[in-house]
């Protein structure tokens, strides 16, 4: 019963304003992992496929799937670690589905050249710890890597990365204190190996700074990495209410429906545990809308989020349940009515939107994890 509409247009909008705010050139490398964002990425993928020139995945077995929907000849890109570099399957499983992985360090080369055997190059990016701390090659075991890739022919560098730790804040400093430190230390790779490389580092937050002017961020890169900015949203509320931001269009829109409205006297509770009561000396209408925690729709929105239901804003009342949420509303209301969760709607209410940074703020999150959220048993479906 509960939906997630998706709106081709705006994807393909969102992918235009990436490459019209990349440096003159860049490829657009498509972040479509955690299944595009838990928006679904297989009725997008045709999107993805007419707009990007190449997509990005965080794991094999996403890789994997996305091969299974675009040819050989479209590059597919695994960000995070491939697999167990001592799997002695992992290189077959790779070079048969033309994923390209990213090596993050110096333990992680070594694995993978002790399982690289014959001459056909095997294509790989080096990802850099330049400030994020987390994955990356440091500084100090550069000197190994470059010896090892240079005593491995097969072994081709097809692309040299980093990752902002902070592109999306106010202050730029470390951002580009990062952008100084991928500089310096890819200048530490001679030419050879350098010949084939694609140097990157714009994500969405860089990409939206660029945006509004600022196009001394990545101002060297090859590829952009779009990632959030695609599915309709920046990734620090600052940036989502630039003008940059404001031209984002929501790829998703949730829904649900009514599924039962009820008369509820005065000091009736509402809910598990009661937190909610009728007050005052009258009766009220409350709605029971099909949506709950199992399908990704956050406890933490009782008592404090709202719905829309023919173009009105109706506050959520009690605790979010497994499956059933509930809301006060007028005499309008219908069982059957469509209730939006996250998105636009217009009525005879009146029109409203409720954006991801909204759901995000209540929830204490961000709208990354907002939509990752949501369930298996949301159906994802094109709209028209």
């Amino acid at each position: 019963m509960s939906l997630l509409t998706l709106d081709p247009e705006a994807l393909a909008n969102n992918l235009s304003l990436a490459r019209k705010w990349a440096p003159s050139g860049a490829r657009v490398r498509a972040m479509v992992k955690a299944d595009a964002y838990g928006h679904g990425v297989e009725p997008l993928i045709e999107v993805f496929a007419n707009n990007a020139d190449e997509l990005g995945v965080a794991t094999l077995e996403e890789g994997l799937q996305i091969r299974s929907y675009l040819k050989d000849d479209f590059p597919v890109f695994v960000m995070s670690r491939a697999k167990d570099w001592g799997d002695p399957d992992s290189i077959a499983t790779l070079r048969k589905a033309a994923l390209i992985p990213a090596i993050s360090s110096l333990d992680e080369l070594r694995l993978l050249v002790d399982q690289l055997e014959g001459a056909a190059p095997f294509p790989v990016e080096l990802k850099l710890d330049t400030g994020m701390g987390r994955l990356g090659i440091q500084k100090l075991e550069l000197p190994d890597v470059i010896s090892i890739i240079r005593s491995t022919p097969s072994l081709r560098v097809v692309g040299i990365l980093t990752h902002f730790a902070s592109s999306d804040e106010q202050d730029l400093g470390p951002t580009l204190d990062q952008e100084m430190n991928f500089r310096r230390m890819v200048s530490q790779f001679p030419d050879d190996i350098l010949l084939d490389a694609s140097i990157h580092s714009c994500n969405s937050g860089a990409l939206l700074q660029r945006g509004l002017g600022r196009t001394d961020v990545g101002s060297g890169t090859h590829v952009v990495r779009p990632g959030v900015m695609l599915y309709g949203a920046a990734p620090s509320r600052m940036l989502h209410d630039s003008p940059a931001g404001k031209c984002l269009a929501p790829v998703g829109r949730w829904t649900t429906r009514v599924l039962e409205v009820r008369t509820m006297a005065p000091g009736a509770p509402v809910g598990y545990g009661g937190t909610w009561k009728v007050e005052g000396q009258n009766s009220v209408r409350v709605a029971v809308l099909a949506i709950g925690y199992a399908d990704g729709f956050r406890r933490s929105l009782g008592n404090r989020g709202r719905v829309l239901i023919r173009g009105g804003a109706f506050p959520i009342v009690g605790r979010v349940s497994m499956d059933l949420i509930s809301v006060l509303v007028d005499d309008k209301i219908r069982v059957g009515d469509e209730a939006v969760l996250l998105g636009a709607q217009q009525g005879e209410l009146g029109s409203n939107t409720i954006e991801a940074w909204e759901l995000s703020e209540l929830c204490d999150t961000i709208p990354y994890e907002i939509w990752t959220s949501i369930g298996r048993r949301v159906e994802r479906v094109l709209g028209t």
